[in-house]
C-alpha cells in the first residue's frame, strides 16, 4: 500500500507540473498585447525617421539650389553696367530681369533671368542657356526690385523655392541685394 501511495502521489505531482508548464489564455493574450505594443513603437519610430530624413532632404535641395542660383544672379547684376528697363519686369511675380553687361573680351553682353514652368532660366545675348535650377526645386516667388539712387543702381531679389510634397514639403524665402558696376 505505501508503495501505490507513493506511485499515486508521483503521478498528481507528474500531473500538476505539466498543467503548470503550458501557457494559460489570459498569459498568451497579454504576451500578444506585449508584443503588438512593440510593433506599433517600431513602426512609428520607422515612419518618423522617413518623414525626418524627407525634410532633411527637401531642405538640403533648397539651400543648394538657391545658394547657387541667387549668388550667379548677385554676380551678373554686380557685373552689369546698366538694367535694360524695357525687358525687365520688376516688382512683381513673376519677375524678369535684364542685364546689359559686357563679356570677357570687353563684348556688349545681355543677360537674362526669368522663370519658366517653376524653373530659373538664363538667357545670354537671347539664347537660353539653361535652368539655374533642378527639377528636385520650384520656385513659387519670384521679384526684382529696381534700387535708384541718383548715384548709383542696384536690385533686390525675393526668391521664394520649394521642395517636396505632402508632410515633407519644405519652402524657404531667400533674399540678396546687389549694386551693379561703376555705381556707388
Amino acid at each position: 500500500m505505501k508503495k501505490e501511495n507513493k506511485i499515486r502521489s508521483l503521478f498528481l505531482n507528474a500531473k500538476s507540473y505539466k498543467l503548470k508548464a503550458g501557457f494559460s489564455l489570459v498569459e498568451m493574450l497579454f504576451y500578444v498585447a506585449i508584443l503588438t505594443l512593440s510593433l506599433i513603437a517600431v513602426t512609428q519610430t520607422l515612419l518618423v525617421v522617413t518623414r525626418s530624413y524627407g525634410v532633411l532632404r527637401n531642405a538640403q535641395h533648397i539651400e543648394k539650389e538657391s545658394a547657387f542660383s541667387l549668388e550667379r544672379m548677385l554676380r551678373e547684376i554686380r557685373d552689369a553696367s546698366d538694367i535694360d528697363d524695357a525687358g525687365s519686369t520688376v516688382g512683381s511675380h513673376p519677375g524678369v530681369l535684364s542685364l546689359r553687361t559686357t563679356d570677357a573680351f570687353g563684348a556688349a553682353r545681355t543677360v537674362e533671368f526669368s522663370l519658366v514652368s517653376g524653373k530659373l532660366s538664363l538667357k545670354e545675348n537671347g539664347a537660353m542657356t539653361g535652368a539655374l535650377t533642378g527639377t528636385s526645386t520650384s520656385i513659387s516667388n519670384l521679384v526684382f526690385r529696381k534700387i535708384t539712387t541718383p548715384r548709383s543702381k542696384g536690385v533686390k531679389i525675393e526668391m521664394t523655392m520649394q521642395a517636396g510634397s505632402g508632410h515633407t514639403a519644405r519652402s524657404e524665402d531667400f533674399h540678396g541685394t546687389a549694386v551693379l558696376r561703376d555705381s556707388y
